[in-house]
């Protein structure tokens, strides 16, 4: 097992939950000073997606009511190419986690929601696979808080202060899982 953990946080456009996820996980490693233990990223799992494209007003205003850094962010598309660069692609919705599994084609494992956090907790990075290659576990956010479901998309309901709030806990529950975050 490495001393890095790589997690990349996935979901449809890549402009509002995904990056909000990263900014939040990267600012509660900041404030526990353990950023040297992980990476951090964010893609677009839609083939549609466009890239290069900035993190939504509303996502950036309640980071910032937060007091969340929002970073430079811009939108970059998922592909088979990061396989064995991440350890967890951690997925906002079921749907987006589906959609990983035919850009993967294989060269990714599905962590059950009940198996998500005995997994993580066991054993977080480097998932080596019985043939040897290394290969992403794919699974949702609400997994590691023990309450599986799909997140409520802010740009569907305006809601930001509810994503805000349901990636933090997700988030928090990741890091809670790790001896890095007693």
């Amino acid at each position: 097992m490495t001393d890095m953990i790589r997690i990349l946080f996935a979901c449809h456009d890549n402009v509002a939950l995904s990056p909000m996820a990263a900014q939040i996980f990267s600012h509660i490693l900041r404030k526990k000073k353990i950023s040297s233990h992980f990476k951090v990223d964010s893609a677009a799992i839609s083939e549609d997606a466009k890239v290069g494209v900035a993190m939504t007003d509303g996502a950036k205003n309640i980071l910032a009511r937060a007091g969340v850094d929002s970073g430079s962010h811009t939108s970059v598309k998922l592909d088979a190419s990061v396989a064995d660069k991440f350890d967890w692609i951690v997925c906002m919705t079921g749907m987006d986690r589906r959609k990983c599994f035919d850009i993967f084609k294989g060269n990714a494992v599905y962590v059950t929601p009940k198996d998500v956090r005995r997994v993580f907790k066991t054993d977080p990075a480097s998932p080596i696979s019985l043939d040897g290659s290394i290969k992403p576990r794919v699974c949702c956010l609400m997994d590691f808080t023990g309450f599986s479901r799909d997140l409520i998309d802010p740009e569907k309901t305006g809601d930001y202060r509810m994503a805000f709030n349901e990636l933090s806990s997700g988030c928090s529950s990741i890091i809670s899982l790790t001896s890095f975050g007693l």
